[in-house]
């Protein structure tokens, strides 16, 4: 959709989110899974995409006895996707506090267990023979999880408490740096020997999943009867040294983003050369210059540590930010939009004409990673598909 369709848009700064690019990366994905049985994660508000929204349009391209689940974080997630129609499996990855157990059963959620107090109080509940479990084996991520040597009395403890031990699951702790393997190898090693000795021991685990976005992108073995797609599936690389991995393999298309960032010039001022701009005066304009208002700031996720540093593109154009971001505003060069007028649309994230700013950009100029430029993205923002 071109910006100019737009200009119709009444609120000051929304996320788009493009219907076609998101269908592209399932559809990747779904190759280089093979047989695989997708989970699709959808934890973190789906990386800051809109949870409700993303797991609809998910729903809406699965095929009848296809298989695809949802993956998230909280229980409240989780009840959310009931709540708004998603009808698909949905496994909560996060820990749920003892007294919503009861949740599971009410919505008919799968829960990741870590540790023997959640057996217990799993133990306690009504019809928790209808509670499925997947148990989260700790090979070398140090976060979630029991560690391998206690995985089969854990499953042991599971049975015995009355609910349905339905998979098992590991978190790769180091999976991006595809130049250097060894931990990867240790980690799969330890999870393949856990595994066997639970099966070893009777029990029968449908679902068995290890593999992330750069996982599946760069290692396909560790794609096991299940996978947890999450950056990849909005068109995000996990890094850069997945993404250079998996083009020279020509494993699969690119990716494509799913999401672009939008507002508007609230306010245009010429100002003289040697004018402070935002709080601190922590900048001043060294020549003439056309200042735009942005009603953006870090309550809306566009973060602080992008003062002075980020930019958006007006009109096709880079303008870079200037001084503090605000809590709700940001200042920008607007000089070299020479034509720009006051309720323009400005681009955060995504393409204007020939130009983009990507969300590893705006990462690189903050010192983080795209993951957390699109995970902190306010809820409050209106998501809109096109």
């Amino acid at each position: 959709m071109a910006l100019t369709a737009l200009k119709k848009n009444n609120q000051k700064t929304w996320i788009e989110l493009s219907r076609k690019n998101l269908r592209h990366n399932l559809e990747v994905f779904r190759g280089l899974c093979g047989s695989a049985t997708p989970i699709w994660t959808i934890k973190a508000n789906a990386y800051g995409h809109g949870a409700a929204l993303v797991a609809k349009e998910i729903q809406h391209t699965i095929k009848k006895g296809k298989g695809e689940w949802f993956g998230v974080d909280s229980i409240d997630e989780a009840v959310l996707l009931r709540q708004e129609g998603i009808a698909a499996p949905i496994i909560v990855l996060g820990w749920v506090p003892y007294p919503r157990l009861g949740e599971l059963v009410k919505y008919n959620l799968r829960l990741l267990v870590s540790s023997a107090r959640t057996v217990k109080e799993l133990s306690k509940l009504r019809n928790k023979n209808k509670i499925r479990v997947h148990l989260k084996i700790d090979t070398g991520a140090t976060r979630q999880g029991i560690f391998p040597e206690q995985a089969l009395a854990m499953a042991h403890m599971i049975r015995a408490a009355g609910v349905i031990l339905e998979g098992a699951a590991m978190h790769f702790a180091n999976i991006e740096d595809v130049d250097n393997p060894t931990y990867g190898d240790l980690q799969i090693e330890r999870f393949t020997h856990a595994i066997s000795l639970i099966e070893a021991s009777g029990f029968a685990l449908p679902v068995i999943h290890a593999a992330c976005s750069a996982a599946i992108m760069t290692r396909p073995e560790t794609v096991l009867t299940a996978a947890r797609i999450g950056i990849g599936l909005y068109g995000l690389n996990p890094s850069a040294l997945v993404a250079a991995r998996y083009k020279k393999q020509k494993r699969g298309a690119e990716l494509k983003p799913v999401l672009s960032w939008r507002s508007r010039i609230a306010l245009l001022k010429q100002v003289k050369t040697g004018t402070p701009v935002g709080y601190g005066l922590t900048e001043k304009t060294k020549k003439p210059t056309m200042i735009a208002i942005v009603p953006v700031g870090y309550a809306d996720g566009y973060d602080r540590s992008l003062s002075s540093c980020g930019h958006v593109l007006i009109n096709g154009k880079k303008c870079r930010v200037m001084g503090r971001v605000c809590m709700n505003m940001i200042i920008v060069d607007a000089t070299s939009a020479a034509r720009a007028k006051e309720n323009d649309i400005v681009t955060l994230i995504g393409r204007d004409g020939k130009r983009a700013v990507s969300a590893d950009e705006l990462a690189e100029c903050a010192g983080t990673i795209n993951y957390e430029v699109v995970a902190r993205l306010a809820e409050h923002i209106t998501r809109i598909v096109i």
